[in-house]
């Protein structure tokens, strides 16, 4: 399976020293490593706004019978 991917070949061969997960609401959050070399690497994970959108039929039961449905594919932006 081929599937995008950020490497960070900095960071290879080195001993991480101390882990950190940041909360930063409403961005997301911040993964921040310490190596024992004293280098630091800080990554953020924003949240992405999608769209998706249901035209249905209902019934009285609760069931839906879905017409169509449309889903935005989130920016690739930064």
């Amino acid at each position: 399976m081929n599937r995008p991917f950020l490497e960070l070949p900095e960071a290879a061969n080195l001993t991480v020293q101390t882990l950190r997960v940041y909360d930063d609401p409403p961005y997301g959050r911040e993964v921040h490593l310490i190596f024992t070399d004293g280098t630091q690497i800080s990554i953020d994970l924003e949240i992405k706004t999608v769209v998706k959108a249901r035209h249905y039929r209902g019934d009285r039961g609760g069931n839906l019978d879905i017409l169509h449905e449309h889903h935005e594919r989130p920016s690739r932006e930064g």
